[in-house]
């Protein structure tokens, strides 16, 4: 708008002027050496613009002539791109669709036009991966850690390059570059963490699990239990060097962290003091990790003490009909049939049999009609309702299905991290040669 009313007054004022040259038409004379040249002022400042007309076309001729070559290299430059950028997406969709051959061909084209670009290096890398070529992935992933635009992202397939070769130094290594690079980027954290934790070096690992754990999700109750574990493999390794206050400091802070790890429960009350606090302390570690292991640790607390006073102290500790009662009741039946007390074990027993009872109750039972009654054949009865039973509960690894009867932070068979789980194992159909080889065993009745 501003552009059309500027026109319009240059066009007004070169009318008023050209309008009072007609008005007031004065004579121009040059004289030059014997020459004399007369003219009018019209005619003059006509000649003056038509000159300065030619050279102003002259000179952009001249410009255009010589920005010539750039403006043709810069198209077929652009041109160029156009094809590399092209080849880019191609490759993408070829990689997504698990088109190998195809991700390879578009990766070649794409370097052809945009010969080390950061998403040509990407794409050759990613190719590479596809068709299994791991030498040729590695280069490309070296060469994105070159360059500062794509360096972390290089760092990242470094890492997984040197996972996928079981080489966790490496990895670790270029971990720790790619945090020092960016500090507090979350991948980064949580790669170090699991390497760390594969390679039990449990000091670091709490250091990094402690910059993860801030903010919110400090409450995040999966990041507490990681936290917890790590406190007490930290624990467990001050207790081989007997420094028993800092491993009771560590076991201390892993129960804080999670008071239904059974662990650092048992390991607390193994390293705890024989003084008038500890029946505190077992009756508020029972009620956060009522479990079997815990029993045993609690039993363990007075090794001296007779099976009569251990069942005495069982019923002050274990409430029978308390909100998880059946743990208690069990607890109180062993105890019952450790102390020969028969009526007491076959009234818990009895009361864990009417609430889907595993096979260990039934184990329990036979083991009450042998020892009480001298009864093999109702023995031989429970025993072969144990093997219909669902399977007691164990500690059993979430990878690989391992069964465990102690608890460790690494599963013995595939060495995953955590992944023990106190749970019942699906025992599958009995089939009915084993309940006879099962029964076999058992004293037939005199």
């Amino acid at each position: 708008m501003l552009r059309s009313i500027y026109l319009f007054v240059l066009i007004a004022l070169l009318a008023l002027a050209g309008v009072w040259l007609a008005d007031n038409p004065g004579n121009v004379s040059v004289r030059w050496d014997a020459y004399v040249i007369e003219t009018s002022m019209i005619v003059l400042v006509a000649i003056t613009a038509i000159t300065a007309l030619i050279l102003a076309i002259l000179i952009n001729v001249y410009k255009w002539l010589r920005a010539g070559p750039g403006r043709l290299g810069g198209a077929f430059a652009s041109r160029k791109r156009g094809r590399g950028l092209d080849a880019i997406s191609n490759g993408m969709v070829a990689i997504a669709a698990g088109d190998a051959e195809g991700a390879r061909r578009a990766a070649v084209e794409a370097e052809k036009h945009l010969k080390g670009a950061p998403m040509t290096l990407l794409l050759a890398a990613q190719a590479a991966e596809l068709n299994q070529d791991n030498r040729a992935a590695k280069i490309y992933y070296d060469k994105m850690a070159e360059k500062p635009e794509t360096e972390l992202m290089g760092l990242r397939g470094l890492i997984n390059r040197a996972k996928s070769d079981n080489d966790l130094q490496g990895a670790i290594t270029h971990a720790m570059r790619a945090d020092a690079l960016k500090p507090g980027t979350e991948w980064v954290l949580k790669e170090l963490l699991e390497l760390q934790l594969k390679t039990r070096d449990y000091v670091a690992a709490k250091g990094i699990s402690s910059r993860i754990a801030r903010g919110k999700a400090a409450r995040n109750p999966a990041l507490k239990h990681l936290r917890a574990v790590i406190n007490y493999q930290l624990a467990l390794s001050k207790l081989d060097k007997e420094n028993i206050a800092s491993a009771l400091e560590l076991a201390e802070a892993a129960h804080r962290m999670d008071p239904a790890f059974v662990p650092a429960a048992v390991l607390i009350l193994k390293l705890s003091a024989a003084d008038r606090k500890r029946d505190k302390l077992v009756s508020a570690i029972w009620a956060s990790t009522p479990h079997p292991d815990v029993v045993d640790a609690i039993k363990n607390l007075m090794p001296l003490e007779t099976e009569g006073d251990w069942f005495t102290r069982a019923k002050r500790i274990f409430n029978p009909t308390a909100g998880d009662h059946g743990i208690n009741n069990l607890a109180l039946a062993k105890a019952a049939l450790d102390a020969r007390e028969w009526g007491e074990a076959r009234k818990y027993l009895n009361t864990l049999s009417k609430d889907e009872p595993t096979a260990v109750v039934y184990r329990l039972l036979a083991d009450l009609e042998e020892k009480a009654n001298a009864d093999a054949a109702a023995s031989r009865k429970w025993i072969i309702k144990s093997t219909e039973a669902p399977q007691d509960p164990t500690w059993l690894c979430n990878g690989c299905g391992r069964q465990e009867i102690r608890w460790s932070a690494h599963c013995p068979s595939c060495d995953r991290f955590d992944s023990l789980n106190w749970r019942n194992a699906d025992r599958g159909e009995v089939e009915g040669v084993l309940k006879v080889e099962i029964i076999e065993e058992i004293p037939q009745a005199s």
